[in-house]
């Protein structure tokens, strides 16, 4: 069987066979990073793209990635007392306080929502983990249709999609199950409402500035040096071909700063980050508060909820590898629950990262490691729609293996975490 190099090499290679656009991986352990790059920053090639290596300096719509940030965050205003985890959102976010239903359905005559009021508290902390009854409209049809009931209406938003602006219905009672959506955006916000600057102001200053991050903001269109290097997007066809997708995916003209997944930086910058929460760096947070980036935060009804749809998820890219012919080289793991800062593992993995792990990524199919047992951190970045790619998954399941037997580092790149460049 062919080497994860080998493999990655033809993969993105120019021509009528080539599967993936392109992919930056970047490790950390044993105190040191090393990278790998292949591919393009374009698949079109009709574009001056088509022939740019994609680099660990290539700009991404990093996605989900921009949750880790809002995390981080929100846990240093926490210390700072600005915040609380378990308070109710509404002492921070009035408009909570009269706006707050759950969806039940619709009239079958009028099309008008039918919603019931909850009974129990969302908290900052059920925003992090997803536990607080809010999702996406584009993962969820009723709310989508709710929303355009409303714009209907009379409301204006920024983005249908997306309406972190206004408060929406949720999906169940608060704590009872798992939903994964706009928690993060409004987190974001309560950052805003405490400090009075933007996500983006606060993240440069407590964030960005002081781990070297000069490539990351919400605003793209104020940072034509970050535009400028962005790589493409692609898309995977039905037939498993791949094209160029040249309109941005995310809008690029807004006037938020969406803490969910608003974010634009490249692998080299964000990967600090990554190293900050493996090395417990106090540039960012106290030790006790890495703990709590990394802490089982879901009730027992939304924990099981989560692990059975992630435990799902894996079974499908574990059959779809078996299928190709290319079984996973290691397992996931046992027990999945959720953490402020990301997914979480309850168990070691066989050959791979050890219980309590973060891990996520973002919608293009970029996907990170957080292991501070082992002092690990791993990202795979990309630019490829839709998400949860099987072929990426994957990739990302070899690469996470290489890492951690060290066959990784072989041939790999150095790479300095800190500091400018």
């Amino acid at each position: 069987m062919a080497s994860l190099d080998e493999y990655l090499a033809k993969a993105t290679a120019a021509g009528p066979d080539r599967t993936l656009p392109g992919c930056v991986m970047i490790a950390y352990k044993n105190g040191e990073a090393h990278y790998k790059t292949f591919g393009t920053e374009s698949v079109d090639p009709d574009s001056p793209l088509g022939d740019k290596p994609l680099s660990i300096d290539s700009c991404m719509w990093v996605a989900s990635c921009t949750k880790l940030m809002t995390a981080v965050a929100a846990l240093q205003c926490v210390e700072k007392g600005l915040l609380s985890l378990d308070a109710d959102i509404g002492e921070k976010l009035p408009e909570w306080n009269d706006e707050r239903n759950i969806l039940r359905g619709f009239d079958e005559a009028t099309g008008a929502p039918l919603l019931e009021p909850t009974t129990g508290k969302i908290t900052l902390r059920m925003l992090l983990a997803h536990s607080s009854g809010l999702s996406y409209a584009f993962m969820n049809e009723p709310l989508a249709r709710y929303i355009k009931y409303k714009v209907a209406h009379g409301w204006q938003i920024e983005s249908e999609l997306l309406c972190p602006d206004l408060p929406i219905p949720l999906l169940f009672e608060p704590g009872t199950s798992w939903s994964y959506g706009v928690g993060t955006d409004w987190a974001g916000k309560m950052v805003e409402r405490v400090t009075g600057m933007t996500l983006g102001e606060y993240m440069g200053k407590n964030i960005w500035q002081p781990l070297g991050m000069h490539g990351a903001t919400f605003r793209i269109l104020e940072r034509p040096d970050i535009r400028n290097r962005m790589a493409q997007m692609s898309s995977r066809n039905a037939d498993g071909t791949l094209s160029p997708h040249p309109e941005p995916y995310h809008p690029e003209k807004t006037n938020v700063d969406y803490g969910g997944g608003g974010s634009y930086t490249n692998p080299r910058d964000y990967f600090k980050l990554l190293v900050a929460c493996v090395n417990n760096d106090p540039v960012l947070l106290t030790p006790a508060s890495y703990d709590l980036l990394c802490e089982p935060s879901l009730p027992e009804p939304s924990a099981a909820v989560f692990h059975a749809l992630r435990t799902a998820s894996f079974d499908a890219a574990n059959a779809a590898a078996e299928k190709r012919g290319t079984p996973m080289a290691i397992p996931g793991a046992k027990t999945m629950t959720w953490a402020p800062g990301g997914m979480l593992n309850l168990d070691d993995v066989p050959g791979g990262r050890k219980a309590g792990t973060i891990a996520w990524g973002g919608l293009p199919n970029l996907s990170w490691t957080v292991d501070r047992a082992s002092g690990v951190a791993v990202m795979y970045a990309s630019q490829l729609l839709p998400p949860g790619d099987i072929p990426t998954a994957w990739v990302v399941r070899q690469l996470e293996a290489e890492v951690y037997s060290g066959k990784f580092f072989e041939g790999a790149t150095a790479l300095e975490t800190k500091g400018k460049h």
